[in-house]
């Protein structure tokens, strides 16, 4: 490729483009690096970007971030499922999909003879998808079986994912949405070229391969959405917000019956058309050097050639006329949704609903925070907005109070909003939502997740100049000026949602296609992959930590510990108390801390305590987990003695409040009640717990409803306020002088002057299992969960190189043996992993996961697949290989930094590990061979009896075939919760 043409602009080109609150400007300044290629940059952008558009329009973002020697890696293309065929909707998506599937190169074997195969395929596709007659649709798709069953044996399994991995990538992932597709990839920075080398291969064509078994796994996806209570309702809101256009009439997953008869031709067509240079970008942020990096892209992705990519015009949406309701029903706890439409993305109407929307909820003193929230009102309420480039909205969101109606939740949002329209909230609000705005940023920008920014600029079309200027926008906005525009657009045409509680009435199952399981070659490599893991990179050195240089420790007084490290980045401080008593010592310890939330004192009001913490930019909170209680404040340094006094003033002053208690305890009974509805709570919460523990465990540890009701508040607020005469440690990260802080603490940080010790916590132990069992719980939804549970020995630090190896090359991850062998070769299920975890502490046991999501009729054949590959280890040494070096590069590139330190110095210590234990790791990965993992597999994971946790309804669940895996008992939800 030639080099990107300087731009002649006269006076070095410097364009005024906007001026910050802060008196900044913004200027476009046109340059040249030092190769020659022609960048931009923004004059006092935080984001220090530069950005390049090749000679085949691939926009190319920058941005330097030397944290670690890492990059966090976005492709970005400006389409998505808006721009399906109306035909074959759900095509985006499933594309996204593909694009892990790989390319005439990538996983290729034999590609002339799989090239034909799968031309033949494609015909028979449209073939398929041409008639109505069931007989022949299932005839057609025999033979598109059998040819499938053979062209994989023309394919290296999961060849993209085995690069990434390699390469020592993680985070490996995609998204489709409404107007883009992204692909994200985290990389050790002296890979990048060879990251370049895979993707620009990869997106360079489209190989539909495996593709009947990838589409059985989007139908799982689709039937895993027809069990999400939330997403039924977000589809119903978007139909009724926008009738008429795309977006309310085409979901991203697609119409079920366009799943059941795809065209691999529209897929191609729809590749060809969007996934060109220019109409995508590339976003880097990381430890690179951008005069470099920006040759390598041209030379990887230059090549691709530009094609024209014509505009759509989706039309516009048919007027909201009136209040629209709609109801949608399902098993999970119930909720209402009331949107509002607006104009798109580059709309001033953007601004305004941003401004708005924060002024009403933000988690802190919003108008619904504090008059719906913490006055408990509602069981929960929160708003939020979202744009595309068609149109906006603004979305409230309620979950009621026992016996409260949805629409009386809905006329409390309302009124919420009313106030915007009368001017009925104070001026500094504004202020101070605008300066909430700028910490959010200035802490996203402290990693490298602003990729996410760039890639939502381009896919915008916005300028990069007026993306940075969003806050600063906002500033110039007055109280007159919102109440004017909320009187102006939130009027009497809206959309409400209800999601009632009951049977559903709007799933629809995608039923599967018979297929052969596919045989997978998992020690065969393409040439490609050769030639890309030949190519010679410097390999980083690990850099592990020394504690005692990283964090200085003080104390403030005798038994309080300070835990200190200096925060090099920006202006920002996070503090923790950390008091090593929780659920475990006194289960009333999480009552009373989060009691707290709906406190006020002698001084302040509930209210007022959050309005003062919003002001200053803080945040504070209490929280308690089964081993301990934190309390927290964080925000702006300038703030820290005012967070600090807030702090303590808080905990030593809370106001016991009888009325407040009372619904308080309602609301936790109704948490309680909706847990019960959640499908996740019941199984990742309740059944997992019951597995592991059975009747005895921290999780069923509750307090009674009797008992509850009965406790005097003032009991509470002097539980949390003796929680400081015990010994306890705080941590602080910001940029405060450790003299300072410690005389600020001093000052401040009353406690007694004797502190007592930390009494011993009650400990539960894990259940021996003798003998297969099955515990099965009924709940209405189409798919079935299946989790396997199983106890290993107590921790041995010996064993965690070898937990790292099991989760990377075995249990997890696109390219791990589980996700190949269960969803790849028999498209069992969307999602399916093992893991053998580490524990928390020295003295609890490492345990053994498994997890498969399919359909009710394939639990048999789920269920022993996954147990033939937790009994029987394949021999894969090739990808063993690989896993080792993904985990070496991993460590290699993984700089722990910041507040991490203290937090990886912290668990390394409750299990008795004094240094960074890494380097354990590191080491001994390093020598670790096939046959020895294998011993470790034979003793540890295979021959272990199991519980199977089975969730399914039990009018589609075989019982019969849960009786073959082990003794069954159905579990009522009142032995799981314990109430």
């Amino acid at each position: 490729m030639y080099k990107i043409k300087m731009i002649v602009i006269a006076t070095i080109g410097m364009f005024l483009m906007g001026c910050a609150g802060n008196g900044k400007k913004h200027e476009v300044i046109q340059k040249e690096d030092s190769s020659g290629y022609a960048y931009k940059e923004v004059t006092n952008d935080p984001y220090h970007a530069r950005i390049y558009t090749l000679d085949n329009g691939l926009k190319v973002y920058l941005s330097v971030n030397r944290d670690e020697p890492r990059v966090q890696t976005y492709i970005g293309v400006k389409a998505g499922s808006s721009y399906d065929p109306a035909e074959t909707t759900g095509l985006a998506h499933y594309l996204e999909h593909m694009m892990f599937k790989g390319t005439g190169k990538i996983g290729a074997l034999d590609w002339q003879t799989e090239k034909a195969m799968l031309e033949e395929i494609s015909e028979l596709y449209e073939q398929h998808k041409a008639t109505d007659n069931k007989q022949e649709k299932e005839a057609i798709y025999a033979k598109i079986d059998s040819i499938s069953f053979q062209a994989a044996k023309m394919v290296a399994a999961n060849e993209y994912d085995k690069l990434m991995s390699t390469l020592g990538a993680k985070g490996t992932n995609a998204y489709t949405s409404n107007e883009r597709t992204v692909y994200m990839n985290d990389i050790p920075a002296n890979e990048l070229e060879k990251w370049l080398m895979v993707e620009s291969e990869r997106f360079s064509e489209l190989v539909l391969r495996l593709f009947h078994t990838e589409l059985e796994t989007v139908y799982e996806e689709f039937n895993m959405g027809q069990d999400q209570d939330n997403r039924q309702a977000y589809q119903a809101l978007y139909k009724n917000l926008f009738p008429g256009h795309v977006y309310g009439e085409q979901s991203t997953i697609g119409k079920p019956e366009h799943l059941k008869s795809p065209s691999m031709v529209n897929i191609h067509n729809y590749f060809d058309t969007y996934y060109v240079p220019n109409n995508m970008a590339v976003a880097m942020v990381g430890d690179i050097d951008m005069d470099e990096t920006i040759k390598m892209v041209d030379e990887h992705f230059g090549k691709m050639e530009k094609s024209t990519v014509e505009p759509i015009d989706h039309g516009k949406a048919e007027p909201i006329k009136g209040v629209v309701k709609d109801t949608v029903s399902g098993p999970q706890p119930a909720s209402v949704r009331v949107a509002f439409r607006f104009d798109g993305v580059k709309s001033e109407d953007r601004k305004y609903v941003s401004l708005i929307d924060h002024i009403l909820s933000n988690r802190t003193a919003g108008l619904i925070d504090l008059n719906l929230v913490q006055e408990q009102k509602v069981q929960m309420a929160a708003s939020y907005s979202s744009f595309l480039q068609d149109y906006g909205s603004h979305v409230f969101y309620g979950m009621p109070r026992q016996g409260q109606d949805l629409q009386e939740v809905a006329d409390l949002m309302l009124a919420e909003l009313e106030k915007i329209k009368t001017g009925n909230f104070d001026e500094w609000l504004l202020e101070a939502s605008i300066k909430d705005k700028k910490v959010s940023k200035i802490r996203k920008l402290e990693g490298k997740w602003r990729a996410h920014d760039f890639i939502d600029a381009f896919t915008n079309d916005f300028a990069w100049e007026n993306y940075i200027t969003f806050i600063e926008d906002l500033e110039k906005i007055t109280k007159e000026d919102l109440v004017k525009f909320a009187n102006e657009n939130y009027g009497d045409d809206y959309v409400v949602i209800f999601k009632e509680q009951g049977e559903r009435t709007r799933a629809v199952k995608v039923d599967k296609p018979k297929i052969t399981s596919l045989e997978l070659n998992r020690d065969v490599n393409s040439e490609f992959l050769d030639k890309v893991t030949s190519q010679p990179s410097t390999r980083l050195d690990p850099m592990f930590l020394d504690f005692d240089k990283k964090i200085d420790h003080a104390e403030v007084t005798e038994g309080v510990k300070l835990s200190y490290i200096k925060n090099k980045t920006n202006e920002l401080f996070r503090m923790q108390y950390i008091i090593p008593m929780g659920k475990n010592h006194n289960n009333m310890i999480p009552l009373a801390v989060e009691y707290l939330e709906y406190l006020g004192t002698e001084k302040y009001s509930p209210a007022e305590f959050k309005k003062e913490l919003f002001k200053y930019g803080l945040s504070f909170g209490v929280y308690a987990s089964d081993e301990d209680a934190y309390v927290y404040i964080s925000g702006l340094e300038e703030s820290l003695d005012k967070g600090v006094e807030l702090l303590e003033h808080m905990i030593a002053n809370a106001k016991p409040d009888q009325e407040a208690y009372d619904k308080y305890v309602q609301k936790i009974l109704k948490d309680r009640s909706n847990a019960k509805e959640d499908k996740n709570a019941i199984l990742w919460n309740g059944m997992l717990n019951y597995g592991l523990y059975g009747e005895e465990s921290s999780f069923r540890n509750i307090i009674p409803e009797e008992k509850l009701k009965n406790i005097a508040p003032k009991a509470l607020t002097d539980l949390v306020e003796d929680l400081y005469s015990y010994k306890h440690e705080i941590f602080y990260y910001g940029s405060r002088p450790t003299k300072e802080l410690k005389a600020l603490l001093a000052k401040k940080h009353q406690i007694p002057e004797e502190l007592k010790p930390v009494p011993e916590p009650k400990d539960y132990d894990v259940r021996e299992v003798d003998q297969n069992e099955v515990y099965f719980v009924d709940y209405d939804m189409v798919q079935s969960n299946i989790l396997l549970l199983s106890k290993d020995q107590q921790f041995e630090k010996e064993l965690v190189p070898y937990a790292r190896m099991f989760n990377e090359f075995y249990g997890s991850g696109l390219s791990s043996i589980v996700f190949q062998e269960i969803r790849e070769a028999k498209a069992l299920a969307y999602t399916a992993f093992s893991a053998f975890t580490t524990p928390s502490k020295k003295d609890d046991d490492h345990l053994i996961y498994g997890f498969v999501g399919t359909q009710p009729d394939k639990i048999k054949i789920a269920t022993n697949a996954l147990m033939g590959l937790m009994d029987e280890m394949p021999e894969a040494q090739k990808q063993f290989e690989s896993a080792r070096e993904a985990i070496l590069k991993k460590i290699e590139s993984e700089r722990i930094t910041k507040d991490q330190i203290y937090w990886t110095y912290r668990r390394n210590n409750k299990r008795g590990i004094d240094h960074d234990f890494r380097k354990d790791v590191y080491q001994k990965v390093q020598n670790m061979s096939l046959e020895e993992f294998k011993e470790f597999f034979n003793n540890h994971i295979s021959g272990k009896n199991y519980t199977y946790m089975v969730m399914g309804d039990s009018e589609s669940v075989d019982m019969n075939v849960l009786a073959q895996i082990g003794t069954v008992k159905e579990l009522t939800l009142e032995e799981v919760f314990n109430y």
